[in-house]
């Protein structure tokens, strides 16, 4: 977030920390680095810990995954996030605030756990709770715009507010997500296929379904032959290029805070047989706002291995150590 070059002073933050293990540190760590950033002390605090580990040796398993990352991604990540900062860099923001609260998350957080289809419309409704209760809490009068960021972005670009909010004639706008994957896996992948926009395909599979069924897009068991944003980008395509949306996913969402204000929320329970951000981007259309997001404006979301990734990953692993193997 210290990226974002828009003004920090005109930024409230407000995180929400909910569902933790019980041996879970999110919330001290979050205080921890949150009142160090308002203090203009956070950079010198993560290079002093990045140090540390170096000096003791510590190394992760995110170590053994970038050793199969694409090279240019790799760099990438790292200019990201080194200097030379822009001038905002370590402004503090206007303010930030840290809220707790439990909705009765039963489900794992591992990638597999968390993209299961036979769990994803009790996760979304659940997710939805957690959204309106977040938008209710921290939502001022004073607020004229609400920027929803997930907090497993890796990168996205410096300028997204102002980028984002520069199409008037838009009320909600999202940027496409991908993410990077190993180079034995291709590359990358997009991410996000909840931003779509609707087909006869998915009007007609809604008809077959139960009142409270909620369609899950990109799973098989749920053919509608949507076109998704993540599908339409070009990699070389104009980042100024916006289409028209239905739905829309949850990583990262500009929305006018008048939105909010007019009734329209995340829906927690089955809306025309969607649930949470998808079922958000439907209501805010029937409400008579417009929704949109462009196809060619990337945001790269982190890349989290799945249990056949991992498994991939170790036995290329032993492999290579048997090659370095004199007696191999």
């Amino acid at each position: 977030m210290m990226n974002m070059t828009y003004s920090h002073s005109l930024v409230d933050i407000a995180f929400l920390v909910s569902d933790c293990s019980e041996d879970d540190k999110t919330f001290e760590t979050l205080v921890q680095y949150t009142t160090a950033l308002q203090q203009g002390k956070l950079l010198p605090l993560l290079e002093e810990e990045d140090a540390a580990m170096k000096k003791a040796g510590v190394r992760g398993s995110s170590d053994l995954y970038l050793q199969y990352m694409p090279l240019d991604y790799v760099e990438n990540v790292k200019k990201s996030y080194s200097p030379p900062y822009h001038e905002e860099y370590e402004k503090p923001f206007g303010s930030i605030q840290i809220y707790t609260k439990d909705f009765g998350q039963v489900i794992g957080q591992s990638f597999s756990d968390r993209h299961d289809v036979k769990v994803q419309g009790i996760r979304r409704k659940l997710m939805g709770r957690a959204r309106n209760w977040l938008i209710t809490t921290a939502l001022q009068p004073y607020h004229s715009w609400v920027y929803w960021r997930d907090v497993d972005i890796e990168t996205s670009p410096g300028e997204i507010i102002q980028d984002l909010m520069k199409y008037k004639e838009f009320d909600i706008i999202v940027p496409n997500v991908w993410r990077p994957l190993p180079t034995f896996l291709g590359n990358e992948q997009p991410y996000d296929l909840n931003s779509w926009m609707e087909s006869e395909h998915g009007l007609e599979l809604a008809k077959t379904l139960q009142e409270d069924d909620v369609i899950v897009e990109g799973y098989e068991e749920y053919p509608t032959w949507r076109v998704h944003l993540a599908y339409i980008r070009d990699p070389e395509g104009n980042p100024t290029d916006i289409v028209d949306l239905d739905g829309v996913g949850g990583v990262s969402i500009l929305a006018r805070a008048k939105v909010f204000r007019q009734g329209i929320n995340f829906p927690a329970f089955t809306y025309l047989n969607h649930a949470e951000t998808e079922a958000f981007g439907k209501m805010a259309k029937r409400a008579g706002f417009r929704v949109g997001g462009l196809p060619h404006y990337t945001v790269w979301h982190i890349y989290e291995p799945s249990e056949d990734d991992l498994i991939e990953i170790s036995r290329m692993e032993r492999k290579k150590r048997r090659g370095f193997n004199p007696r191999g």
